[in-house]
């Protein structure tokens, strides 16, 4: 009876509470100026040691123990073009209006201690100039699959000639929930003096 009993009341919990991401990858950020318009973000997606590892496992096919350029270059085909369907899991905005994504350039994956971190660009379809017009961006996979999170306040950098005098603010994007209304995902818009 105790049995049926938990098993029932654990069918009742709601699928927020069951279910839980499967790849932890944190986000960190360069937003690119040039004379004085962000022009470009150079995302890094850095991810679990699990998750680094099998992607490893798959991919060196010389079993070396590192990613030759050839690996690398299977890697975007196979498990990151994808997901410029999703806009490269990246969601910004200039102003109230979103930004759509042509493509992603500059694809690496980078070693970093026990992890793998994919590098790219997504260079905006028209410069925004920050003082006149307001930029923010997100990032998250709607079935939290994967967790996408800024892992700390510093992990968004303002680089390049014009970026002095402006910041990025972190924070929760209070008005996006995802998966279900369960999670919050963070926005980091940038400000200019």
């Amino acid at each position: 009876m105790f049995r049926l009993l938990t098993a029932l009341l654990l069918a009742l919990l709601p699928v927020a509470v069951q279910a839980h991401p499967h790849v932890l990858n944190d986000v960190h950020a360069l937003v690119e100026f040039k004379e004085g318009k962000i022009v470009s973000l150079y995302m890094g997606w850095k991810f679990d040691p699990i998750f680094s590892a099998s992607l490893l496992k798959d991919f060196d096919k010389n079993k070396n123990n590192r990613l030759d350029p050839d690996e690398i270059r299977d890697i975007e085909r196979e498990a990151f073009a994808d997901t410029k369907d999703q806009g490269f899991f990246t969601y910004a905005r200039i102003g109230d209006k979103p930004v759509t994504w042509k493509s992603a350039t500059d694809f690496k994956v980078v070693g970093l201690k026990d992890s793998l971190m994919y590098a790219f660009r997504l260079n905006l379809p028209v410069p925004v100039d920050p003082r006149k017009d307001s930029f923010s961006f997100t990032t998250y996979e709607e079935t939290f699959y994967i967790d996408m999170d800024f892992p700390t306040d510093n992990a968004v950098t303002l680089t390049g000639e014009g970026s002095a005098g402006c910041r990025a603010t972190i924070a929760p994007d209070r008005g996006n929930t995802i998966f279900g209304g369960a999670v919050t995902p963070k926005r980091a818009t940038i400000t200019c003096e």
